[in-house]
């Protein structure tokens, strides 16, 4: 297969949806591994695409990821449905057929991800808390044994 931008287009498009290894690419377009990293190597226009391309595989990843936590997040209904039948299968008739609404909460890990995340100052695993003792002169300041020493 020889280079030309047709080629270099299938072989970005089919990367940057992130579905495809590069072996897979290589093979699905008829060129080898070694053909694809000196196309790198040697053609300065390649390796901007297959740039461009790892860049909106990750921004497409990013997309999902976010779609994914806010699936997470949110609470959702759905119906179950339960079929009961008798007879024989050929000759099954429905004995009795239920529906369950389910409702699922959001995934607790999730919500504590998405809150560290965005607000790390009001949800940090470890406050700091000063446990100085001040009935131990050597942790008090110069103010404090002043004060003392003035009975304050």
């Amino acid at each position: 297969m020889k280079y030309s931008p047709e080629i270099v287009e299938t072989i970005c498009q089919k990367l940057a949806t992130g579905d495809h290894r590069i072996a897979d690419v290589c093979q699905q377009v008829g060129i080898t591994e070694q053909t694809f990293y000196r196309w790198k190597e040697e053609k300065s226009e390649f390796c901007e695409a297959l740039k461009k391309a790892e860049q909106d595989r990750l921004a497409a990843f990013s997309t999902m990821a976010r779609s994914g936590l806010a699936k997470l997040l949110d609470v959702y209904e759905y119906e179950e449905v339960t079929t009961e039948y008798t007879g024989e299968a050929e000759g099954a008739v429905v004995k009795s057929r239920k529906v369950t609404t389910k409702r699922v909460m959001p995934n607790a890990t999730a919500v504590i991800f998405a809150l560290k995340n965005r607000e790390p100052n009001e949800w940090k695993d470890k406050r700091e808390v000063d446990v100085r003792d001040v009935s131990d002169p050597l942790q008090m300041s110069d103010e404090q044994l002043a004060r003392i020493a003035l009975g304050q």
